[in-house]
């Protein structure tokens, strides 16, 4: 018998069993055999034949262990919990069937040690574990020249010391005083970055903030009262109720740092008489690119409303719940949402 005659027998066997089974799935099992007949096989010969990755595909996590300073960020920011950094014993460990390649950690790596590979990890019957040897305890240090200072600019707001990885920095606002343990600090630059005031560095005094004049104000008319402005106020200053629309600042407590204007998705805030004076927006939700979506649940984990349920293959958004501040959006380590506007 020729190919085409027993390809042909057995599409008319498969049918038949197909509609003996269930009339529906006959019709569904028709339609892939009969679209699947004359396509190209979507198999490879692997491991013979290699397949072809494009530049900008996530594979796998690779690190310079010779630049590693062992802050732990990594770690840190991994919504899955695959990172281990343990800079006693000078190690940095990644669990391959934990990591979800959303590249959170190598965004996030201070020393840019961090590297996504477009090849993934080698197939294997066990859970792969690497560990990469990094500089142990005390024998590494920041590339930075100096040590950390902070000029007279600080309004002590404490973000410096929350993003410290160890623990180096203290502050009092009560006192006014600002500490930094020289020989624990690491010189990963986290603390800088979060400073609203620009006040720190390494060596010489940092740039100084422009300072703000008057007192915090909201434009109530384009606030959506998503709460992200008190959820990140380092001093407990603001009071944000979503149901009795208002929004509340304790002015004595506020210590214009201006954490809450970076935050605020509608910038609808401001010092003075600068709070912005856009037009209402349209309300706004997330729509998800399920082909970029590698469910790590950083936007579930971001949700000031807890609106979104993040599991595997299964990404759901409440559209009632949501207050459409964008807060995901800004999460997606994979920049798979995108908001768009609700008629």
């Amino acid at each position: 018998m020729s190919k085409l005659v027993i390809i042909i027998v057995l599409v008319v066997a498969a049918l038949i069993s197909s509609a003996v089974t269930t009339r529906l799935g006959f019709f569904k099992f028709k339609k892939t055999v009969l679209g699947s007949i004359f396509k190209d096989t979507a198999c490879q010969m692997y491991p013979v034949v290699q397949k072809e990755w494009q530049e900008r595909t996530r594979g796998a996590v690779s690190i310079d262990g010779n630049n590693c300073i062992g802050c732990g960020i990594c770690a840190k920011v991994c919504p899955t919990d695959a990172i281990e950094v343990d800079k006693a014993n000078g190690t940095w460990t990644i669990e391959r069937m934990q990591c979800v390649q959303c590249s959170g950690c190598v965004d996030n790596c201070p020393k840019n040690c961090l590297t996504m590979e477009n090849q993934y990890t080698t197939p294997d019957v066990t859970k792969t574990v690497d560990t990469v040897a990094i500089p142990a305890k005390g024998a590494a240090g920041g590339s930075s020249d100096g040590d950390l200072v902070c000029n007279d600019t600080c309004v002590f707001c404490g973000l410096c010391a929350k993003a410290c990885p160890e623990d180096a920095i203290k502050v009092d606002r009560k006192a006014k005083s600002w500490e930094v343990d020289k020989e624990a600090c690491i010189k990963c630059g986290a603390c800088i970055d979060k400073c609203p005031k620009k006040s720190l560095s390494f060596g010489e005094g940092g740039e100084s903030a422009a300072a703000e004049d008057g007192p915090l104000s909201c434009d109530l008319e384009v606030c959506i009262y998503c709460g992200l402005c008190a959820k990140n106020c380092p001093a407990d200053a603001l009071e944000v109720d979503r149901k009795a629309k208002s929004w509340k600042v304790d002015e004595d407590a506020c210590i214009k740092c201006g954490v809450c204007l970076e935050k605020c998705p509608k910038k609808c805030l401001g010092f003075g008489s600068n709070a912005a004076a856009a037009e209402p927006a349209k309300k706004s939700i997330p729509v998800l690119d399920e082909e970029k979506c590698v469910y790590c649940a950083a936007c579930e984990n971001a949700c000031p409303e807890a609106a979104i349920s993040a599991e595997v293959d299964n990404w759901t958004l409440d559209a009632d719940k949501c207050v459409g501040c964008e807060a995901c959006v800004g999460a997606c380590p994979a920049v798979a949402l995108e908001m768009k506007s609700v008629d």
